[in-house]
């Protein structure tokens, strides 16, 4: 399975939702399963999944905050609804949710699944299309659909109509890029690797910062030829507790490198190369 399907697949079930923050709950009821919060389950332990006769329960963490207990419900929804193996058995450790490095295809994948549900394309299109793609916003947008950061701006990006890109690195090395249909049109991409020594996010890491901003080639972030017509602003929001960072690219036609223009023009100012012949004076 790839991503595609699991997002197709996850937009079909949310259909006809029509207002935000997404009944999580609801949604697991209609696939028979039932959602209870404990306080008594160990430290670091998202939730864990069993079976009684027919019906299956969703354990959550109490001591979890609501957006992380609302994504591990959907997390174990999605195994259900895209018949994926869970590798993490029956219990859900929290330092997996909505991590990258080292974790298998499946739950990479119940993840995105999760973070559609919760972040509906069809809700957030309206929104995305009035208000601008930043921090700002997408920590407005995350109260508003009750989800992470992480779920709102790639849900933002997936519905925009504008030159965007969202970026998800730990450690500094890109996890996750998701860019929007238009900026794929103009054939840009952004690739794994680490991230832009010149970037917010390498910024933000370096100063332990929680947030910066900055101003860049759009040649920067991606090596595609289609990139050097373009100049990339970034915020990049840094959450400290997992060495992530969030990186918000909005691209802009220029023309040529903004560099490359500034370093012709300074190369026009400088006296020509000598060559041993003198021109003759025109007449």
């Amino acid at each position: 399975m790839d991503e595609l399907t699991a997002i197709t697949r996850a937009r079909k079930l949310v259909a006809g939702i029509s207002s935000a923050p997404v009944d999580v709950i609801a949604l697991a009821s209609a696939h028979n399963m039932e959602v209870k919060e404990s306080d008594q389950l160990a430290e670091g332990e998202a939730g864990n999944t069993f079976r009684k006769g027919a019906k299956t329960f969703i354990v959550v963490n109490k001591n979890d905050d609501p957006f992380r207990r609302r994504f591990t419900v959907l997390h174990e929804l999605a195994h259900h609804v895209l018949d994926l193996p869970s590798n993490h058995g029956a219990t859900i450790p929290a330092s997996e949710l909505e991590r990258f490095s080292g974790r298998p295809p499946e739950e990479k994948l119940c993840d995105v699944f999760a973070a559609e549900c919760l972040v509906p394309t069809h809700l957030i299109r309206s929104l995305a299309a009035t208000a601008p793609f930043c921090v700002d916003t997408v920590q407005r947008l995350s109260a508003h659909f009750q989800a992470s950061r992480p779920c709102v701006a790639s849900s933002y990006v997936r519905a925009s109509r504008e030159l965007i890109a969202y970026v998800f690195a730990e450690g500094g090395r890109v996890q996750s890029a998701i860019m929007s249909a238009a900026l794929r049109e103009q054939r840009i991409f952004i690739q794994g690797g680490m991230v832009p020594a010149a970037s917010a996010a390498a910024r933000a890491l370096a100063r332990d910062t929680t947030l910066e901003s900055v101003e860049l080639d759009g040649s920067d972030w991606s090596s595609s030829d289609a990139a050097m017509q373009f100049a990339c602003s970034e915020e990049a929001l840094h959450m400290r507790a997992w060495n992530q960072t969030l990186s918000l690219l909005t691209f802009e036609r220029v023309g040529p490198s903004q560099r490359g223009a500034a370093d012709r023009d300074e190369s026009e100012d400088l006296l020509p190369e000598l060559t041993g012949h003198l021109p003759w004076p025109k007449r």
